[in-house]
C-alpha cells in the first residue's frame, strides 16, 4: 500500500472517531421503539408563542417534550414553572444555540454545564437531551453519562421552520406518525427558523391531535419514559 493511500485511510479513521462516530452512537438513541403511539417533542424554547402552544396541549391533553435552552429559560421564568407543572417533559438542549461541531470540546462541555445550572438553580432536573441541529459530540455524550441524561433523537423532522402553508405541514406530520416515532416541531426560532413560522405551531399541534385521534398511533405522552 502507498504511503500516501494508508496516511489518507488513517486520517479518515481519525476524523471518524472523533466526529463521526458520536453523530452515530447518537442518533441511534431512539428510546421509544417500545411505545405504541407517537411522541412529540419541541426544541429551542421556550419562547413568546410557548404559552399559547401550552394552553393547545392543555386543551387536548397531551403532553409533549421540550428541549429548552439556558439562554432562553431566564427570560421566561414563569412559562418554564409552567412547563414542569403541567407535566410535560423536559430536556436540555444547551445554553446557546451554536452547532457543536463548531465549538471545541471545552467549549461545549462549559455551554452544557451552564445551561445545567440554570436548571438547577430553577429546581428542574431535566430528564433528557437533544443537541442543536442534531449533533452529537464526545462532549455531550460524555456530559449525559455524568448526569443520567437520556438522549432523545427523533424519527421525523418535519420543518416547520420554513414557511409553508399550515395543511402541508400538518401532512407532513401526520405521515412522519407511527408507533414509537418522535416529532419535532419548534417553539422558538434560534438557528435557520423563520421568525413567522413559529406562528403556525398551535394550530399544527391543534390539528395534529385531531388528525391522529383514531389513528392506531395516537400522540403519546412523556410519563413513564
Amino acid at each position: 500500500m502507498e504511503k500516501g493511500l494508508l496516511i489518507f485511510i488513517l486520517l479518515g479513521g481519525l476524523v471518524f472517531i472523533i466526529w463521526g462516530l458520536p453523530l452515530v452512537i447518537g442518533r441511534r438513541k431512539l428510546i421509544c421503539q417500545d411505545r405504541q403511539g407517537t411522541l412529540m417533542t419541541f426544541d429551542d424554547g421556550p419562547s413568546e408563542v410557548t404559552d399559547q402552544l401550552l394552553d393547545v396541549l392543555r386543551a387536548c391533553h397531551g403532553q409533549a417534550c421540550f428541549f429548552l435552552l439556558g439562554e432562553e429559560m431566564v427570560k421566561r421564568r414563569e412559562t418554564l414553572k409552567r412547563i414542569q407543572e403541567e407535566g410535560h417533559g423536559i430536556g436540555l438542549h444547551g445554553y446557546s444555540h451554536k452547532h457543536p461541531l463548531k465549538m471545541t470540546y471545552w467549549e461545549q462541555k462549559k455551554d452544557l454545564e451552564r445551561a445545567y445550572q440554570i436548571f438547577k438553580q430553577e429546581g428542574i432536573c431535566p430528564s433528557y437531551y437533544r443537541p442543536p441541529h442534531g449533533a452529537y459530540t464526545w462532549a455531550s455524550l460524555v456530559f449525559c453519562k455524568k448526569h443520567g441524561l437520556k438522549i432523545v433523537h427523533w424519527t421525523g423532522l418535519v420543518g416547520d421552520w420554513e414557511l409553508e402553508e399550515e395543511k402541508t405541514l400538518l401532512d407532513r406530520l401526520v405521515k412522519l406518525s407511527g408507533p414509537g416515532h418522535v416529532l419535532v416541531l419548534h417553539d422558538g426560532t434560534k438557528g435557520k427558523a423563520n421568525p413567522l413560522s413559529k406562528f403556525l405551531v398551535p394550530q399544527l399541534v391543534k390539528d395534529l391531535y385531531r388528525e391522529l385521534a383514531a389513528s392506531p398511533a395516537p400522540l403519546e405522552g412523556w410519563k413513564g419514559l
